[in-house]
């Protein structure tokens, strides 16, 4: 089992079924073409072609005034950060730790990114308050204004990288 790029012709999406058919939907009928568009690339967590779970990641920014006030960064509007679209787990696979994979497997995506590119984090909107509490576990905090939309900062990231289990 390995995280990996989303293959049209290798992973079967059809048999996903996380119990929300929207993700589901997304999975099936519009993450190969956001890859395609160059929108958002969507990873998978396989055992050969059967998807376990899967995450889509973009470029994104959010206005600075959201951000926590430790987090102020002088004059500018708006601030780089790589979005965590979707997240998701096959319903005979949830409540496993896969869920956690795949957010580690974010978090190196993303301290491969702001290598190259500058970003401050990661930002994610949870579907609810279930998901909020998720993704609080990982450190994300909520930004001001926005409901249940969280955020990492990078440096958050690296110290989680270098005490992952």
């Amino acid at each position: 089992m390995k995280v990996e790029r989303l293959d049209n012709k290798k992973h079967n999406r059809k048999a996903f079924d996380c119990g929300i058919a929207e993700l589901n939907l997304y999975l099936q009928q519009f993450a190969n073409q956001d890859q395609k568009r160059g929108l958002a690339r969507v990873y998978v967590l396989a055992e050969q072609d059967y998807i376990i779970g899967y995450y889509s990641i973009s470029a994104h920014s959010i206005p600075a005034d959201r951000l926590p006030s430790n987090r102020k960064l002088g004059v500018y509007q708006e601030v780089p950060f790589l979005l965590l679209g979707r997240l998701a787990i096959d319903k005979p696979y949830q409540g496993q730790g896969y869920g956690g994979n795949l957010i580690f497997h974010t978090f190196k995506t993303t301290i491969e990114t702001a290598e190259k590119v500058g970003i401050q984090g990661i930002i994610v909107d949870a579907k609810d308050e279930n998901a909020a509490r998720f993704y609080q576990k990982f450190g994300f905090i909520p930004l001001s204004m926005t409901k249940n939309r969280l955020v990492l900062p990078f440096v958050a990231i690296k110290s989680l990288i270098k005490n992952e289990p």
